[in-house]
């Protein structure tokens, strides 16, 4: 598809990627910056409300395989227009019918995580795939993603400060009507314009069929690698700043530690696309686990201002790496026809393990006043990635696509 295209199409189509992951990040932030009104509001205590939180984080992983095989059938920009559509609707039935917690959670924890799913980092995987040449997809798919970072970094004071003086209904009101009609519409007219849907099989191609995958242990290095990837990321996402708390570190600090991991890590994707196109792949995500493991055994030293920094550097510079040559995998080991759904069922995967360290973390703290045993885990489980990752040296030198192939 991407020989079809001009250079400055396939770059508009690039930034409008760029541009509904950064506009996309909404659907956390708000969530995020309100919590607190939000839990006032419907006055049944935080614990409540994060039960959309919780619901939220499944949801993504539970709807990646069926956002894939949207992404394979109708074509990734058709799929980001459906999330649109859904992410709109959910904003507006929150603002507009707020008198219940229960429809609060089930509408944002389903819906709202199905069109955040729909709008992020399966469509923009396909989207790259069927754009862009083989030798710059991962360099691509790291530009388009890093939207998603600087819509944190950008939008997050813009909510914050909107916050102090207006309503959350207000807000989600205007962010919903956004969603709903200017650019669902907009993304629709561009799918109509670039479809970039698959070729058609060709006879005696496998199709859809995905049984294959139970015998390719690449496939399953990928997942299991990928699992530890999103164990940690929770542990950043939840319990970090609680750790750090704990043990006494000024906020001041963290507050520097933070923005210095948010800093690296937009280089890290656009570092690990760059060198995806030019070394092995195996080598790399091997590599760059290996960095993940150096920032959490970071986390056994003494809390200081040191090992703050150092934990972010380390940790900021491996962050979408893993992500990036993840896709950069799949990008080049299945074909056009699953690949969305392979990328779906790998985030899934990448789901569970953010779930499986979020409890693990709360329990271990709970249990023990300390998050030791979570941080040894995550050490095992990076490590393990690593060495998992380095198998992976064959592939990443470019074998042939299995099943479903249909270049």
């Amino acid at each position: 598809m991407s020989r079809e295209l001009n250079a400055t199409l396939v770059a508009a189509v690039l930034a409008v990627g760029f541009m509904v992951m950064f506009l996309s990040s909404a659907m956390k932030g708000l969530y995020q910056v309100y919590f607190v009104d939000l839990a006032t509001h419907f006055g049944e205590g935080r614990a409540g409300l994060a039960l959309a939180g919780a619901l939220f984080v499944l949801t993504i992983g539970l709807a990646s395989p069926l956002v894939g095989w949207l992404s394979d059938s109708l074509g990734p920009l058709r799929t980001v227009a459906l999330g649109s559509l859904c992410g709109g609707a959910v904003l507006l039935g929150v603002a507009l019918f707020d008198g219940s917690l229960s429809f609060f959670v089930l509408l944002y924890g389903l819906f709202g995580a199905f069109a955040l799913a729909a709008m992020t980092y399966v469509p923009m995987g396909i989207l790259v795939d069927r754009l862009v040449g083989e030798r710059s997809k991962a360099f691509a798919f790291a530009i388009v993603t890093n939207g998603t970072a600087i819509g944190f970094i950008v939008l997050s004071p813009l909510w914050i400060w909107l916050e102090q003086d207006v309503a959350w209904q207000r807000v989600f009101l205007w962010v919903g009507l956004l969603f709903a009609l200017p650019m669902s519409l907009a993304l629709y007219w561009v799918s109509r314009a670039v479809p970039l849907m698959p070729e058609a099989p060709r006879d005696g191609d496998a199709g859809g069929s995905l049984g294959f995958l139970l015998k390719d242990p690449r496939f399953f290095i990928l997942a299991l690698s990928f699992a530890s990837c999103g164990a940690t990321m929770a542990f950043i996402d939840v319990h970090l700043v609680p750790y750090w708390q704990g043990e006494k570190v000024p906020a001041s600090i963290q507050a520097s530690g933070l923005s210095l991991l948010g800093v690296l890590e937009l280089g890290s994707g656009l570092l690990a696309g760059w060198l995806a196109t030019r070394h092995n792949k195996g080598a790399l995500l091997g590599a760059f686990y290996l960095l993940r493991c150096a920032a959490v055994a970071v986390l056994l030293l003494e809390p200081g201002p040191l090992s703050v920094y150092l934990f972010a550097a380390l940790f900021g510079a491996s962050y979408l790496g893993t992500v990036v040559l993840t896709s950069a995998f799949c990008f080049s080991l299945y074909g056009d026809r699953i690949k969305g759904k392979v990328f779906g069922i790998l985030f899934l995967v990448h789901q569970l393990g953010a779930l499986a360290v979020t409890q693990l973390g709360a329990l271990d703290f709970d249990r023990n006043q300390s998050y030791q045993i979570t941080v040894m885990a995550l050490l095992a489980a990076t490590l393990s990635a690593a060495v998992l990752s380095f198998f992976l040296i064959p592939a990443g030198a470019g074998y042939p696509r299995l099943a479903a192939r249909t270049e």
